[in-house]
């Protein structure tokens, strides 16, 4: 039998490695540890709400999706605000101007995550009562675009802090969508191309970003369409993913796939051998018609150069980005809704895979 004690090494929910020290909650998914007991809690006043129906969110150059204003900077005027690598004036911005930088933030269930030694270092500790709290510092850097700016790049120090009960270590901190992140900006000065700081510069206001967080899967309340073949065929008439498919793992749930959050579906075979067939082997699938009118196709193997491109544009637009997220911001960013997948044996023993990003992207046929 398992001592209850015993500090688990791995969270039982998405398997994140844990800290050497005991834990009570998962830093990466914010599900709490089984087998740890809880110590009684006080009431602690709720953190105030960005605004009643949720974040307040803008729109920039740089992502379709709206991003979400953070960090306590919901004074500024956020809708001018210039993200990094898209300034194009020859001078640098000045007081007046409103710059947004992005703090490596990770998006986890229901909200954000900052770790140490995924652009956040550790910046001591101190006592409050019965309560360790912990500080995390990132460097954050905004920069103009090409040749413009006077070559100016600013470099902001970003600070950020999280509460543990004495006893316990904290290796970054978490924050829900709805609420202003545990952030701010400590210090921000000019350097320019040779790293010099221009202490005698102004500074512009300041944005604190989280990433573009583009929705997917599990973040729609929704259901594929049940449709007879006929209505089938109709509905998906104008889709470049012709034929029926199955999923690739028996069940319509959310995977991470090469491409970022998804449903993997595989070409199915149509027709009475097709039916007999799978009713000597019994087995039979599910089948789906997919409305995918704007796929990116390429093979499996040049995914992976093209997911070092994407990577590189990220980076070129102040994106500090997880080669999953990246994948899902370009996507987006270029107007795809699926992707398919050529010569996937290697991965998925078929030939041609079909990833789409919404169940409502999916006819289930009835038979």
């Amino acid at each position: 039998m398992s001592d209850p004690s015993r500090q688990p090494r791995f969270c039982h929910q998405c398997g994140a490695a844990l800290p050497p020290a005991p834990a009570r909650f998962c830093i990466e998914c914010g599900a709490p540890i089984r087998g740890i007991a809880a110590p009684v809690e006080p009431e602690l006043p709720p953190a105030p709400l960005a605004r009643e129906a949720g974040a307040p969110t803008i729109k920039l150059a740089n992502a379709n999706v709206p991003q979400q204003v953070i960090g306590g900077t919901v004074k500024l005027p956020a809708s001018g605000a210039v993200p990094p690598g898209l300034w194009v004036l020859n001078t640098p911005p000045g007081p007046e101007d409103v710059v947004a930088i992005y703090p490596p933030l990770r998006p986890v269930r229901g909200g954000w995550s900052g770790l140490i030694g995924r652009g956040w270092q550790a910046a001591g500790s101190r006592a409050r009562g019965s309560q360790t709290i912990f500080r995390f510092q990132a460097e954050v850097t905004w920069f103009p675009a090409p040749d413009c700016g006077d070559g100016l790049r600013l470099v902001a120090q970003v600070s950020a802090s999280s509460r543990a009960w004495e006893g316990r270590a904290r290796r970054g901190f978490r924050f829900g969508v709805s609420r202003d992140g545990p952030m701010t900006i400590v210090s921000a000065v000019w350097q320019d191309a040779n790293g010099h700081e221009q202490h005698e510069l102004p500074l512009p206001q300041i944005q604190i970003m989280a990433p573009p967080r583009v929705p997917r899967v599990s973040d729609f309340d929704e259901s594929p369409a049940l449709l007879n073949a006929r209505e089938a065929n109709l509905w998906a008439r104008d889709s470049q993913a012709t034929g029926a498919y199955r999923p690739w793992r028996d069940q319509l749930v959310q995977e991470h796939t090469l491409v970022g959050r998804g449903i993997a579906l595989i070409p199915l075979s149509e027709g009475p051998r097709a039916w007999i067939g799978r009713i000597i082997e019994k087995v039979v699938y599910d089948r789906y018609r997919a409305k995918v009118l704007q796929p990116f196709t390429c093979s499996l193997a040049e995914w992976k150069k093209q997911l070092k491109l994407i990577g590189n544009e990220a980076r070129a637009l102040g994106l500090d980005l997880d080669p999953a997220l990246a994948a899902e911001w370009w996507l987006d960013r270029n107007g795809y809704d699926g992707v398919i997948f050529t010569k996937a044996h290697a991965r998925y023993k078929v030939d041609r895979v079909l990833i789409v990003f919404r169940r409502s992207q999916l006819a289930k046929i009835k038979d």
